[in-house]
């Protein structure tokens, strides 16, 4: 395992292939949950996505075969309510201090997850906050909060906004680490698309990456941006066609439109310039 110039091993590793960024959580020993230094790596790999733009699509998973994340670091967290200063700037309420490395709003790039373990806590953030994951056979699922006494807010309504049925998710909410759910219930609820064998699941997770990798980058964030921006608006609403429209036919005035289908009347691959700027539209981020 790879040293930092400070001794500490990297709490998240970032890697790429290709025009796929790979973002792996990398504290196995403490079920890759979420302290102070993966939060602000993670947030630092987060902005490397964002701001690059050879990369096209992001992988998220956890090291090891055990957990993808069991959320917030429950030594780190009791570590903190020791701390009579942190306890007073945050009235009480300890939890506040996270400040959780979510996927940053207005990334258009996808997000895949590869959930190679246990998903518990926290780690349904990510869950909620990609645009769809896989798992392996053995990953598990639950919703711990109620057992350590607090309430899981963003993480059961994020599980509830997919239409996951109600019942199921106040059941996960209300029973804790008392029981879980397996890899093929999940995929029965529409949480993972997919059910990948464990020594599988990466490159499974990759292939899948590097076909949406190297589709029109416009047209892949495009579609992204339009389905997050009007998932909560009736289908039909005037102002989420308006606005799919208005970002559609953006995105169709850039050479990439005109580059496919010439590219499918002569057989060959498409040259993605991936270069059209849509600055006629304003951006709300």
């Amino acid at each position: 395992m790879r040293v930092e110039a400070n001794g500490q091993a990297p709490a998240v590793l970032f890697e790429r292939q290709d025009a796929v960024a790979v973002v792996t959580l990398n504290r196995p020993e403490f079920g890759n949950a979420v302290n102070g230094q993966l939060r602000d790596e993670l947030n630092a790999a987060w902005q490397s996505v964002q701001s690059d733009p050879s990369i096209r699509v992001a992988v998220m998973t956890g090291a090891g075969e055990r957990h993808f994340s069991t959320g917030a670091d429950m030594k780190w967290q009791a570590e903190l309510s020791r701390d009579e200063t942190t306890v007073r700037e945050t009235g009480g309420n300890v939890g506040t201090t996270i400040q959780w490395p979510d996927i940053p709003k207005g990334m258009w790039k996808p997000v895949i997850l590869a959930v190679n373990g246990v998903c518990a806590g926290g780690g349904w953030h990510w869950m909620d906050q990609c645009d769809f994951a896989i798992c392996s056979e053995q990953a598990t699922f639950l919703e711990p909060h109620v057992s350590v006494g607090w309430v899981p807010v963003r993480e059961m309504m994020g599980l509830a906004a997919r239409s996951i049925p109600f019942g199921v998710v106040m059941r996960m909410a209300l029973m804790g680490t008392s029981e879980r759910m397996d890899a093929q219930r999940a995929y029965e609820l529409g949480i993972v698309t997919e059910v990948a064998p464990q020594d599988r699941l990466m490159s499974r997770a990759l292939e899948i990456a590097q076909i949406i990798a190297a589709q029109a980058p416009l047209a892949v964030q495009g579609i992204k941006e339009a389905m997050h921006r009007t998932y909560d608006m009736e289908w039909a609403h005037a102002d989420a066609i308006a606005y799919a429209d208005l970002l559609r036919n953006t995105i169709h005035r850039g050479p990439d439109s005109m580059e496919g289908p010439r590219a499918f009347a002569e057989r060959r691959k498409p040259r993605w310039t991936g270069s059209w700027d849509p600055a006629p539209r304003a951006r709300q981020d």
